[in-house]
């Protein structure tokens, strides 16, 4: 048998040792299992994942989630991973794409265990520096050196297209730096304008407006036209700031004003990091979720006052889960996500550590798919044009029938024809004209 990873278990605390050792155990006994073929596309995502500090590079709960992220990755035979911001804490890379920290926390801990798997990272509040000056420029620049590590620009979209059973279906992710669309407080605006500097001049900067406010409304220009173009049959975005989230820094107003209807009207979906602890929200038809608990879990639900009542459906919070919504069904340490495309609908899966299944969403439909949504209406974009407008033509047909009787009924009466109706005229084919059918 080829194994296609090399197993790499992490070092057990103490107190943590029993559940470190069975986290290995079930990845070895994954490895004998070979990898199924599958048509449709998964992927795995994670957030706030990047470690301790300079001095702790690493934790041991974000080494125990990398290795549920193995075997679900193998089990899935997933195409990519999103590593979804605070990728190097607590104060992003201070140095340049040489530092150290590029593979002491990531190349260590996860391309060793996933070695052909690309992970495509952007940027959060601790990579541009949380309180003091960072290098994010660096973060990028790896792209260049690394096999595994994708960051090719501050925000980017990844397309992919696949085969499913019943035909090939597409999928368009748009990473987005929500850093740069809502800044990070007074506080750290100063640097987070000196670090935008390597993106040079060109995006209108002065006039009131500093280099990240200047720079946001580019991206935010760009953003629209992304979701407008987009043809793909999955469209998600994803960055680090949630739009929802009960978590101790909340919900992100400006994603809320200015994201949020974007998302609505193209029929997109939302996944991302920053409150550490997995949420899913669904507002309206959009469907958002929070995945950030990669190197540890969970904080407390001290914010849901913030959302929108009805909105939540599932939240993994508290010390080790023990805040959860529902009940967690054992200590967990840490966590991640899955997105499974299928031909028409999307699944997403939380995890805990160890890679045990804690949650699954309802189907999430492809963008114009037949499906049955939670409330039991048929959802389908050219279904609402088609019905929209047999519904018109009925009502044509009626006044034509009508027309027909009523004629035919008058010309009886006054004994001047043959009782036909008249076909063809010019009002009633006008009305055809003028039938506007909105989906």
């Amino acid at each position: 048998l080829s194994i296609p990873w090399r197993l790499s278990a992490p070092s057990c605390a103490a107190g943590m040792a029993p559940i470190c050792h069975a986290a290995s155990w079930a990845l070895l006994l994954a490895a004998v299992r070979p990898r199924r073929a599958v048509a449709d596309l998964a992927v795995l995502a994670i957030g706030d994942w990047g470690g301790e500090s300079e001095e702790e590079p690493t934790t041991e709960s974000q080494r125990l989630t990398a290795l549920g992220m193995q075997r679900r990755a193998l089990e899935l035979n997933t195409e990519f991973t999103m590593l979804m911001g605070d990728n190097f804490y607590q104060h992003g890379v201070a140095g340049d794409e040489l530092s150290s920290r590029f593979s002491s926390t990531f190349e260590e801990v996860y391309a060793t265990l996933l070695p052909e798997q690309p992970f495509y990272a952007f940027a959060g509040n601790h990579d541009y520096g949380e309180g003091n000056i960072a290098n994010i420029s660096a973060q990028v620049a790896y792209t260049q050196r690394s096999a595994q590590w994708r960051f090719p620009s501050l925000w980017y979209t990844i397309r992919r297209d696949f085969d499913t059973v019943a035909g090939p279906r597409s999928l368009d992710i748009i990473a987005l730096d929500t850093v740069v669309l809502c800044g990070n407080g007074p506080e750290n605006e100063g640097f987070i304008n000196e670090e935008l500097r390597f993106v040079g001049g060109g995006y209108g900067a002065g006039g009131g407006r500093n280099l990240r406010e200047a720079v946001a409304e580019a991206q935010w220009a760009w953003l629209e036209r992304e979701l407008a173009e987009s043809r793909a049959d999955y469209l998600w975005a994803a960055g680090h700031y949630p739009i929802w989230s009960a978590g101790t820094d909340g919900s992100q107003r400006c994603l809320i004003d200015r994201l949020l209807p974007l998302l609505a009207a193209h029929g997109a979906h939302y996944i991302s990091g920053h409150d550490h602890m997995l949420e899913h929200f669904k507002h309206g038809g959009v469907n958002s979720f929070v995945v950030g608990a990669g190197k540890e879990c969970c904080y407390p639900p001290e914010n849901m006052h913030q959302v929108p009542p009805g909105d939540m459906r599932y939240m993994l919070a508290g010390v080790s889960g023990s805040l959860s919504q529902p009940a967690a069904p054992f200590p967990v340490f840490g966590g991640f996500a899955s997105i499974h495309f299928g031909a028409e609908v999307a699944t997403v899966a939380l995890y805990a550590h160890d890679g045990t299944e804690l949650y699954v969403a309802p189907p999430i439909p492809r963008r114009g798919a037949w499906v049955t949504t939670e409330a039991g209406w048929l959802r389908h974009r050219g279904l609402v044009m088609v019905v929209g407008f047999a519904l018109a033509l009925s009502l044509f047909m009626v006044r034509i029938v009508l027309a027909r009787w009523t004629f035919g009924q008058s010309s009886g009466a006054r004994g001047s024809g043959s009782g036909r109706p008249c076909f063809g005229s010019p009002l009633l084919a006008g009305d055809v004209s003028r039938v506007t059918v909105t989906p």
